[in-house]
């Protein structure tokens, strides 16, 4: 890596990817080489669902957690944000840039950032989308901009949270269709500045490696390689 060159860290990137193997997020990061986990498409359908259900309602129908306000809209927020170049706690420049999924205007003129999940309700399991959220709240407290236009500053951000959602029952069916409820829960997330830039940190520590990490024990994608390996000594 260029430490001349800002590097641009997706929020999604600082959750999962870094903190469950950090070899397997240096090859597909560096290498661009991963195996293709990603999320069924179904979790996709039910996120631009869930949106489009709540674009116009009053903020505080989510949760009685959340203050009156309102949903931003993709023109008003340009749909892909970036930072402006920032710098870790060692002085290297990156860049943060991403897709929020939800933005919240409130009525006091703050603001919120919250992500929806469709996934078991846990507030422990919130907790692992702390640090993708507050890249959003540092892009928007430190704008960047690029062709299509600025990142508008927004600040302050109140709050940080994650809405999650989780299938309850069957109610009802009529031909091809079914009803279904989900249970829903709000939980709000403490934000933590100086642990945000230490896993920015972290980030930059291992994409400055000049060869990949070592194995991860407990990584499922490590562990397939490195018996692939084994038996092709064999």
């Amino acid at each position: 890596m260029n430490i001349n060159t800002p590097i641009t860290i997706s929020p999604s990137s600082l959750d999962y990817k870094v903190s469950k193997c950090p070899r397997c997020f240096y090859l597909e990061r560096k290498l661009k080489t991963s195996v293709d986990s990603f999320p069924p498409p179904v979790f996709s359908n039910f996120d631009v669902e869930q949106q489009k259900y709540f674009k116009n309602l009053n903020t505080n129908v989510l949760s009685s957690n959340l203050p009156s306000g309102r949903i931003m809209s993709i023109e008003e927020l340009g749909g892909r944000v970036v930072s402006k170049p920032m710098k870790d706690n060692k002085g290297r420049d990156f860049i943060l840039g991403g897709r929020p999924d939800i933005v919240i205007e409130f009525d006091d003129k703050t603001y919120g950032i919250i992500d929806f999940k469709t996934t078991k309700l846990s507030d422990d399991k919130a907790e692992n989308y702390k640090y993708q959220l507050e890249a959003y709240a540092q892009i928007f407290t430190h704008p960047g901009s690029i062709k299509k236009g600025p990142t508008p500053k927004l600040e302050p951000i109140k709050q940080i949270g994650v809405l999650q959602f989780f299938p309850s029952e069957i109610f009802s069916h009529k031909n091809d269709t079914c009803q279904l409820n989900f249970q829903m829960s709000y939980v709000k997330l403490n934000r933590n500045i100086d642990d945000f830039y230490k896993r920015i940190e972290l980030v930059l520590d291992i994409l400055s490696l000049d060869s990949p990490p070592d194995f991860t024990e407990d990584c499922n994608d490590c562990n397939f390689v490195k018996k692939k390996i084994e038996l092709n000594k064999n």
